[in-house]
């Protein structure tokens, strides 16, 4: 699969690392070792890589044991998947001083990419035209297309069958406006070009590319596609009760936890006021609202989701304000971003978890010791994707229309321990960085977080519409 294809030689120089170190770690080391498998494990979901879960899990095996954490439901795990438990907790014992490493799996050949699970390789744009490269070829009936009208907006929707690599990308230009490419689900990629006013869009492919954008730019004049069509008036988009759905809003930080700070400005106060006023839009549209908290008070990680799970929440959203790691940075940095629970696979991920986790260690090293396995699978992954996708569309379009100028920071992966546990799609929301000298100011402007309350309940409606 293109988890095993792809990331190959990272995931085995992981795996090797655990080999190599486990018999002479300490406990703190041991500890780390054991959170990277936790992480390789769920690369292992998102991927669908059996291969990669099935070594994931026979360490963690080991290293719980090692830890003394229970470790029967990674065995419970393996043996649904009917892997052989070559080292059982029992085993421990025998194990030599330094484990041999695993075989490296072989590298793929092209032709073995070739007959494999369809994926885009690499996107290109200049001047308002994109093109994707794909593993292999593709047909025209193969792309789907259709436009999404609001009253300022025209969005044109291309669905690309496939799997994108590496993460979403966002570009902009004055012949059409604003193109956003991401992993729509497991199966599709999506392209949106957004413009303000109606766009004569084509597509055309060409061996293993795809060309979208202007004829005139393209060449597609010779492939032209049937002009883009609204929904008809007989396919109306599906209904939902919003008086039949939860959603739980979590004003991160609060209490003895101020989170970042820029002189007088504190982010748990801005992500406060920015929490209940979603709060209040998501109940004037008909949704029931729950809060972590809504005044000043300190709520542990784990007790944040667990409010979720007790409401039966439908959908999570933990409301944060970003910070630049350097003051060197502080001017260069900003912008919107939506993330959801997973790996990170970008050293900004990382570092933007790393800043948010570290509110509580003792948090983490509860974590640490339950496992969380129970509450992550490839859907609920996938539908937080899905929902981080119209969220951060929805910010951006209500704060543009609020003539704000704000970078688009795009939907990302990154471990945030406050989405861990959730049962429902979760989403983490960084709504500006408060080190910024402009930002900051935005960040605590009433228009500003009115805009992103209303971006964010468009983001929720639109979720519902597509997957109610």
């Amino acid at each position: 699969m293109i988890g095993t294809l792809y990331a190959n030689t990272l995931y085995q120089k992981q795996i090797e690392q655990f080999d190599r170190d486990f018999a002479r770690a300490n406990s703190e080391e041991l500890l780390k070792l054991h959170h990277m498998l936790k992480n390789l494990y769920i690369q292992s979901i998102i991927q669908n890589d059996t291969e990669l879960k099935v070594d994931a899990l026979k360490r963690l095996v080991k290293s719980a044991s090692s830890l003394r954490l229970d470790a029967s439901p990674y065995e419970r795990e393996l043996q649904t998947l009917g892997a052989s438990m070559l080292n059982k907790p029992s085993e421990l014992a025998k194990i030599s001083p330094v484990p041999p490493s695993v075989p490296p799996r072989p590298t793929p050949s092209k032709s073995t990419i070739s007959d494999t699970a369809l994926a885009a390789l690499g996107v290109d744009f200049s001047a308002g035209d994109l093109t994707l490269r794909f593993n292999r070829t593709l047909t025209q009936n193969q792309i789907k297309s259709f436009l999404l009208k609001s009253s300022n907006t025209y969005r044109y929707v291309f669905d690309l069958p496939g799997a994108l690599m590496g993460n979403s990308r966002t570009y902009e230009s004055n012949e059409v406006g604003q193109v956003r490419v991401a992993q729509y689900d497991k199966q599709t990629i999506r392209v949106v070009f957004s413009h303000n006013r109606p766009l004569t869009l084509h597509h055309r492919v060409q061996d293993q590319h795809v060309f979208i954008g202007l004829s005139e730019k393209t060449g597609a004049q010779s492939a032209t596609t049937k002009p883009y069509e609204s929904t008809k008036p007989d396919t109306p988009p599906r209904r939902f009760n919003p008086a039949t759905k939860t959603v739980v809003i979590d004003p991160g930080h609060g209490g003895r936890d101020g989170g970042a700070t820029n002189g007088k400005y504190i982010e748990k106060t801005a992500v406060l006021s920015i929490g209940l006023r979603l709060g209040k839009e998501l109940q004037k549209r008909g949704y029931k609202v729950h809060y972590t908290r809504s005044k000043d008070t300190y709520i542990k990680l784990r007790d944040r989701t667990r409010i979720a799970n007790d409401k039966n929440a439908d959908l999570f959203i933990s409301i944060h304000a970003n910070a630049a790691p350097t003051k060197s940075k502080n001017k260069s940095m900003y912008g919107v971003e939506t993330f959801f629970l997973s790996p990170a696979r970008s050293e900004r991920s990382k570092n933007v978890a790393a800043l948010e986790n570290q509110s509580d260690i003792e948090e983490m090293n509860h974590f640490s010791k339950q496992t969380y396995l129970n509450f992550l699978n490839r859907e609920k992954i996938v539908a937080s994707n899905k929902f981080a996708l119209d969220v951060q569309q929805g910010m951006l379009d209500s704060l543009k229309q609020k003539r704000f100028n704000v970078r688009d920071g795009g939907v990302r992966e990154a471990p945030f321990w406050v989405l861990v546990g959730a049962q429902m799609p979760a989403i983490l929301l960084e709504v500006g960085y408060i080190t910024n000298p402009d930002e900051v100011k935005r960040i605590f402007n009433n228009s500003y977080q009115e805009a992103i309350a209303k971006g964010v309940a468009d983001g929720v409606d639109a979720y519902f519409y597509k997957n109610n």
